[in-house]
């Protein structure tokens, strides 16, 4: 597999560009061969993250047919926690300011190695329902990721999703199973959308993710596809039986997390617990009633966070 830095002066870069370009060309005249993602749409999400990037460092992964862009930031550690499998939201990039970089940047001061990775997007105006062929695209993408980690001698890997990724992600671990991933935890994720395929509900592919500690982090001002399906998450992280498993509800947070950014990066603290637990004894929640939230009465207080609610899958 053949990677590359962002530095687009090297000469392999240029050759390498002057490739894909011709590819893209090429491609229409083979419909059948055409991705789904929109490439000319990643290749100026990439001229712009490379323009403006700050920290960490741009690399170039390879699904097996197509290029893209991975976005690489060390731990400040000299022995790293793990690392985390970055997975942005529908139609944006590895850096996206909203989620995905704050928790780039600020885990790696945790000491956690992150690789953020360019998803498959589509036109701006597209709809929802249009981006379902994407997620078989994506499984190639996140092996890929996958293997970079391990191959920089990385043997516990936390995949960790924000919107749409979630649904990505767990996709790929429901269709995989894939052993290298020690843990999964999706920001914002939804379900229950009966007028949709299946591949998009995570709470059907979360049922499937046998003994797999599951973090569901979401936001009390959260989206309705969010905030109505939390219960229908809960039952399916539960079904699935890992008793690490939990989910959290940040208070005053939304979708995005605008304004609260700190709430969110604040989560890396117990993320080194919560990995730690994955091939221990289970250290059991803290369980204490804390009130009520949209069809969902009981949440354990999490003493760490008192802007947060949690229940642990093992609570009854």
């Amino acid at each position: 597999m053949l990677r590359f830095t962002g530095n687009n002066h090297q000469p392999e870069n240029i050759m390498k560009t002057l490739l894909n370009t011709l590819i893209l060309s090429i491609l229409p005249l083979f419909p059948g061969l055409l991705p789904a993602s929109d490439l000319e749409r990643e290749q100026r999400w990439q001229q712009q993250v490379e323009e403006n990037l700050f920290e960490g460092e741009t690399l170039m992964l390879n699904d097996g047919s197509v290029d893209f862009l991975g976005i690489y930031t060390e731990s400040a550690q000299e022995r790293p926690e793990g690392a985390v499998l970055l997975l942005h939201g529908r139609g944006v990039h590895p850096d996206w300011p909203q989620v995905i970089s704050p928790l780039r940047t600020r885990l790696p001061e945790q000491g956690w190695t992150t690789l953020s990775l360019q998803m498959p997007v589509l036109d701006p105006q597209a709809k929802l329902d249009a981006y379902v062929p994407l997620f078989d695209e994506a499984l190639g993408r996140i092996e890929a990721g996958i293997d970079y980690l391990q191959e920089q001698g990385f043997d516990r890997i936390v995949l960790l999703g924000h919107s749409m990724g979630n649904g990505m992600a767990t996709h790929y671990l429901s269709t995989t199973r894939d052993p290298r991933v020690k843990a999964f935890i999706g920001v914002g994720m939804s379900a229950d959308k009966p007028e949709l395929r299946s591949v998009m509900d995570t709470a059907i592919a979360l049922r499937k993710l046998a003994l797999l500690p599951v973090l569901d982090v979401y936001g009390s001002r959260d989206i309705d596809l969010v905030l109505d399906s939390v219960g229908a998450r809960f039952d399916a992280i539960r079904s699935a039986g890992s008793p690490r498993s939990q989910q959290i509800m940040l208070r005053g947070s939304d979708h995005f997390h605008d304004g609260s950014e700190e709430k969110l990066v604040r989560l890396p603290q117990s993320l080194r617990s919560f990995a730690m637990t994955i091939s221990t004894n289970f250290e059991s929640c803290h369980r204490e009633e804390a009130g009520g939230r949209r069809g969902d009465p009981k949440f354990n207080l999490i003493n760490e966070f008192p802007d947060c609610h949690s229940r642990c899958a093992s609570s009854q």
